[in-house]
């Protein structure tokens, strides 16, 4: 763009050298313009230069805040480092302390295991001793078929003693039973009941003993004389066996027969026999 500039300086000095002033004239004009045009192209340029610069200069501050937010990150970013690191060293010893303290929990979850056991033992041990001196104070009477003297229990309320009578049927197959006490000449009565009781229960009939009542099939049982001697027959055999294991303590294979009463009505209650 000099060079241009130069020539056409150079080409103006030669053209006012010449004679003819109106040629040269028009020639200085084309000069100027093209001067002209190359100096407003030469504005242009530099203010777009000078934009540029002010953009420069813009992106240098902005470069300047970023590097100085890039500093403070970095700043930040090393306490936080420093600050993780401190939290590592804290969960690392926290970790310890929990180890020791659950090995310290189960061992003392093991001694109270222990402990509780040893108490559990020690109160068994003691109630077997309380139900055993128990036992031997509510045994009295003559001994049973087994050589045991029976136990006697007291119900403060009926109820109870029906809830224990219902659940009698579960002591089937077992060495003891569980019945209601009657009164000796009910008990004599119910006794030559038992026979056939027994034997209506194997022809498949419907039986039901309520005190010293047998019901066969809905009905009423009258005893006869036979059946009475088979009843009596039957208690003396008992008696005998009795006799002969009377030397021996240990028990004996369960009763032919164990009753069993459950409720039939508010005042009347079944008894039922097992072989």
């Amino acid at each position: 763009m000099a060079l241009n500039t130069k020539s056409l300086i150079e080409e103006s000095k030669k053209a006012m050298e010449q004679s003819d002033n109106d040629s040269n004239m028009n020639k200085i004009l084309m000069i100027l313009e093209k001067i002209d045009v190359r100096q407003q192209k030469l504005e242009d340029k530099l203010s777009k230069i000078d934009e540029m610069s002010h953009s420069l200069s813009q992106m240098c501050n902005k470069i300047t805040e970023i590097e100085t937010s890039i500093s403070d990150l970095v700043k930040r970013n090393s306490l936080i480092e420093k600050s993780v690191e401190d939290i590592g060293g804290l969960l690392d010893t926290v970790v310890e302390r929990c180890t020791s303290n659950k090995k310290e929990i189960e061992n003392m979850k093991r001694r109270n295991t222990e402990i509780e056991r040893q108490i559990e033992n020690d109160n068994l041990k003691e109630n077997f001793k309380q139900i055993e001196h128990s036992l031997l104070d509510l045994r009295f009477g003559k001994p049973g078929l087994n050589g045991a003297k029976p136990i006697v229990a007291r119900f403060l309320y009926r109820k109870e003693l029906e809830a224990v009578l219902r659940n009698t049927n579960k002591l089937k197959g077992k060495s003891f039973g569980v019945n209601e006490q009657f009164p000796e000449e009910i008990e004599t009565r119910r006794k030559k009941l038992y026979p056939v009781l027994k034997k209506a229960r194997h022809e498949g009939k419907q039986v039901k003993l309520v005190r010293d009542k047998l019901f066969i099939n809905g009905k009423q049982y009258q005893s006869t004389e036979e059946e009475q001697n088979i009843a009596t027959e039957y208690r003396e055999t008992l008696l005998k066996n009795n006799q002969k294991q009377s030397g021996a303590s240990p028990p004996v294979p369960p009763r032919p027969f164990k009753r069993t009463r459950t409720q039939s009505s508010d005042t009347n209650y079944e008894e039922n026999e097992y072989v």
